[in-house]
């Protein structure tokens, strides 16, 4: 469990990096092309980001990824409030977040589950063909249709001063779509094979 919450503790670092270099950068194409840079190191050092994991959960790993999650949105809200102590960031963190808020639960869910899919898919091909290329592109697709991330949402959160999330709902509903898209997709996939190709 130390080894996960160590590396739950470096994912939303990352996380919390690319997600200031995407407030402040002034340019949304560039910052969602270098949000990709996130998961590509949690990648290759074997982090633990939760977002990346719930395409695996199984009876034997669910605390694990249920401990990672706890950890990664409670760092990334940490790092979030320093993030804050740049007004430009707090200005631009305050805005996001009114979005998030004025738009509902239900959005909320539905980007959720979409920002999961592309997670997954960006992470499954690199689990199994060594390259990244799938994260280039299905980052940066995230981050411009503006799905929703748990974990950048929680530094968004902390950047923005809002303390008090308004509306937890929107958290829970957030990291249940993040984890009900990348199984969604999974599980597609899945189906789409033969029965020889699916015992492989």
């Amino acid at each position: 469990m130390k080894k996960i919450i160590a590396n739950a503790i470096s994912a939303a670092l990352l996380i919390s990096i690319v997600s200031y270099c995407n407030l402040v950068c002034g340019n949304s194409y560039i910052g969602a092309a270098l949000f990709a840079f996130g998961l590509i190191i949690i990648c290759s050092y074997g982090m633990s980001l939760f977002t990346g994991m719930a395409g695996y959960i199984t009876k034997n790993n669910i605390g694990q990824f249920l401990a990672a999650g706890v950890v990664n949105c409670v760092m990334a809200f940490l790092f979030g409030v320093l993030g804050s102590l740049n007004p430009a960031c707090k200005e631009k963190a305050i805005a996001v977040c009114a979005g998030k808020i004025d738009r509902g639960v239900l959005w909320m869910f539905v980007s959720a589950i979409f920002c999961g899919m592309l997670i997954y898919l960006g992470v499954d091909f690199y689990k199994k063909r060594g390259r990244f290329i799938g994260i280039i592109f299905a980052i940066p697709i995230f981050v411009l249709c503006g799905f929703d991330h748990t974990v950048a949402d929680m530094f968004y959160y902390g950047a923005a001063g809002v303390y008090n999330i308004a509306d937890i709902r929107l958290l829970v509903a957030a990291f249940v779509g993040n984890a009900l898209g990348s199984n969604i997709v999974r599980l597609l996939i899945y189906a789409g094979k033969s029965k020889e190709e699916q015992k492989v």
